[in-house]
């Protein structure tokens, strides 16, 4: 292939219009970011005028609140506060979000815009022991706005006061996501136009890959994965020019196509599955057809729910699917033959808005859940708006906002549901401000948890919602489960970013909730990969099912206690007059070979071989019983529910009679 490199990338526009800016400092010298965006200190950001005495990172808990975050201010460092580089017109309101001490910290906040009076907050101890160490909001409310440079300071009287964020709402000098390109996430394939700038990226909440550029160096036959910033609900990603695709829309045998081209490294390069009957191969080639793989450059999209893309080629190569793989190292993008991997999405390049009066908000989809209740916070971001928002709902049945009205530099909304009937859901969010307005989709697919019987009657690669389960045995990346109608198999490959197993902690007896995955039946073994982490509950004891029938393909995954074994070679076992096949893997050492036992097993599949695994073995003890016409000691056995008494003549009930 013939490369041709472009010195040329995209260039974002980095005008500030009218919005809400955000800074969070980041060390003692009030170094500081903007949304996703490092701070230079000379062009934005802030001006240290004294140093903080320390700063910490913080932590967010599980219900989303932020603690002991910020730069510290204690009473030998009184003072200490920071002047912005950048003059903000009109401010008419500054919100700093700060925490303290546990229990201490007293002073106050200053807060000064240009040469105006500066605006003070009272920081006093916190009214609960404990409670300082929580970030929160403090707002000054501006009557007549300001136009200045920003310049804070904290005088601290007691321990020390942490400041973690100042948000600025203003005129000018506010940072809106409409002033600069941005990638937005494809929920519908009518968004996609010809010529769309696109960045396939990985449908997974935390793994912050995208799909990179074919290298030859670096992929000979996959697309490697490159690092991305993703927006908290997704919607948006970062551009990286290493990973800028330009879409074309074509006509093939009268159906609409895409084409991928990487039009911004290679003189004329489109994106291809050549991997013929037996590879995953993904790459660049110079045309969109081939002589061995067919129309190999050409692919068919679907939008699934939640903006998942099905991307599938249209070639001859057998796998066809581009899906992100997370165990492979290095991660990598590549095809598949199934939906078996971690799924994609698109996200395309939406242009800045300028000057325009406008208010822009995300699609709203809670997706396929099972949580009764639930809510989504959004970002709705305006420009040039002389009025504040008003939100409304066209139904207001099943969905609520948490206000009506919003500032006119934009805010932040939730959007929250509370209902137990299992449908699907759906609203319209209206955004008005003056003669200006914007809907909102709202979607919700609420489903009931499945039982196991459920489950494993489903179609390979449906995503899947568990009920309550309990572990029964676990080994490696295999956790065997079931509940009061069935049994099956978590196979935990992990999580594709930080290679972490979902149950790495996971034992016998954990009873396990809101596990979400795909299913297949694997050679027989049904079962769910899970795409996320569940709940690990209280562990109880957990005892195998007793049975005295044979074992068919009905009993996979379930765990058994079996009478009457006999373990009669190194890979073979009989019950109940049947020969099976055994192996080993949960180590129990060497079984015992041709004595009757009693077993625990884990019933499997080995590629469409129905094998056991024995948990335990448990010998009958030896008797010195002798029968009439017995010339050697017997022994005496379990099976069926009897005692059997078994000599080298023959088998006897335990009352002589000859079996």
């Amino acid at each position: 292939m013939k490369k041709l490199f472009l010195s040329l990338l995209l260039a974002l526009p980095c005008t500030l219009w009218a919005g809400v800016t955000t800074y969070t400092f980041t060390s003692v010298k009030w170094a500081s970011r903007v949304d996703a965006t490092v701070c230079d200190g000379k062009t934005d950001g802030w001006i240290c005028d004294k140093e903080g005495a320390d700063y910490n990172a913080g932590r967010t808990y599980a219900d989303g609140s932020l603690n002991s975050a910020g730069v510290g201010i204690k009473t030998g460092s009184t003072g200490a506060g920071a002047t912005s580089v950048l003059e903000f017109e009109q401010v008419r309101q500054v919100t700093i979000n700060f925490c303290q001490n546990s229990s201490k910290g007293r002073g106050t906040i200053n807060v000064q815009v240009g040469d105006n009076a500066p605006h003070t907050i009272t920081v006093n101890k916190p009214a609960t022991s404990g409670a300082g160490t929580l970030n929160r909001d403090s707002v000054i409310t501006i009557a007549t706005p300001e136009t200045g440079k920003i310049r804070f300071w904290v005088d601290c009287t007691e321990n020390a006061i942490y400041i973690n964020t100042i948000t600025i709402r203003s005129a000018t000098g506010g940072s809106s996501v409409f002033t600069i390109d941005t990638y937005q996430l494809v929920n519908d394939l009518a968004q996609l136009e010809d010529s769309d700038q696109v960045v396939i990226g990985v449908h997974k909440q935390g793994v912050d890959y995208v799909m990179g550029y074919f290298d030859e160096y670096n992929s000979v036959n996959n697309i490697y994965a490159v690092k991305a910033r993703y927006s908290a609900d997704r919607s948006q990603v970062d551009a990286d020019e290493r990973a800028i695709y330009t879409l074309r829309i074509a006509n093939l045998d009268g159906q609409t196509a895409y084409i991928f081209q990487d039009e911004l490294r290679y003189e004329q390069a489109y994106l291809v599955a050549s991997g013929g009957k037996t590879k995953n191969r993904l790459a660049v080639w110079t045309d969109v057809v081939d002589d061995a793989y067919g129309n190999y450059g050409f692919w068919d999209i679907r939008i699934a729910d939640g903006g998942e893309a099905i991307i599938t080629n249209l070639g001859s190569s057998l796998a066809k699917i581009i899906q992100y793989n997370g165990s492979n190292s290095p991660t990598l993008f590549a095809c598949y033959q199934n939906r078996s991997q971690t799924p994609v999405c698109l996200y395309r390049r939406v242009q800045a808005i300028g000057d325009v009066p406008a208010i822009v908000a995300p699609f709203v989809n809670f997706g396929t859940t099972t949580a009764v209740t639930d809510q989504r916070t959004i970002q709705v971001n305006a420009n040039r708006l002389t009025e504040d928002i008003t939100a409304t709902l066209v139904n207001g049945e099943v969905f609520s906002l948490s206000a009506s009205t919003l500032d006119r530099d934009g805010d932040q909304l939730t959007i929250s549901y509370n209902i137990a009937a299992a449908g699907h859901y759906t609203d319209t969010l209206v955004l008005r401000s003056g003669t200006v307005e914007t809907r909102v989709t709202i979607l919700l697919s609420r489903i009931n948890p499945m039982t196991i019987n459920e489950a494993v009657h489903q179609a390979d690669y449906t995503t899947t919602y568990l009920g309550e389960v309990l572990v029964t045995k676990k080994y490696d990346n295999y956790i065997y489960i079931r509940d009061l109608t069935g049994s099956m198999l978590l196979f935990d490959r992990g999580d594709g970013q930080t290679g972490k197993r979902y149950g790495a902690n996971v034992k016998a007896g954990d009873q396990l909730s809101g596990i979400t995955g795909r299913f297949i039946n694997y050679f027989g073994v049904p079962e769910i990969t899970p795409t996320e982490q569940f709940n690990i509950g209280k562990n109880i004891a957990v005892q195998p099912e007793l049975t005295d029938a044979a074992i068919d393909s009905a009993d996979v995954c379930r765990y058994l206690y079996l009478d009457s074994v006999r373990v009669t070679g190194k890979t073979t076992l009989t019950y109940k007059d049947r020969a099976y096949a055994w192996d080993n893997r949960f180590n129990i050492g060497k079984p015992v070979e041709n004595e009757w036992c009693a077993m625990e097993v884990i019933v499997s599949y080995d590629r469409d071989v129905l094998t056991l695994y024995p948990v335990r073995q448990e010998l009958y003890p030896a008797t010195g019983i002798s029968l009439p016409d017995a010339a050697a000691p017997a022994r005496v056995i379990l099976r069926d529910a009897a005692l059997i008494v078994i000599t080298p003549q023959g088998e006897y009930t335990i009352t002589g009679q000859k079996k």
